[in-house]
């Protein structure tokens, strides 16, 4: 039992570390979620995805500004987790298949952020 615990452990620590390196790596030097949508028109089901990665990205970079506000990272990926798919149908549910601007997208991201990450001054 000791050993099947102690591998618990490891699986949670290495997700943790993977998480992590994800959210440096695949976004550095991106300020807002356009910086890593190279062209246009944006398919809804890939900005989805972009954006839930974005989100997650997010509570890792803004991890003081959280803790200011007494939530740790592993908080803010969780009300995340727990509010995907509830912010996914309240604000794409009118949305159009592609989103064809700039403009469009960072609106319905402002929107998903706003409400999957509840928190303030970590909007990116």
């Amino acid at each position: 039992m000791k050993l099947f615990f102690g591998s618990i452990i490891i699986v949670i620590a290495g997700f943790s570390v993977n998480k992590y390196v994800f959210s440096n790596k695949a976004y550095d030097g991106v300020t807002t979620v356009t910086d890593t949508i190279p062209t246009y028109p944006v398919d809804m089901f890939d900005f989805k995805k972009t954006m839930q990665d974005y989100a997650h990205h997010l509570c890792y970079k803004n991890e003081d500004t959280l803790i200011s506000q007494h939530v740790s990272v592993s908080e803010c990926i969780s009300k995340l987790d727990d509010k995907k798919t509830e912010c996914e149908k309240k604000v794409f549910r009118l949305a159009p298949l592609n989103l064809e601007s700039e403009v469009e997208v960072l609106d319905y991201s402002r929107q998903y952020t706003q409400c999957t990450l509840p928190y303030k001054y970590i909007l990116g």
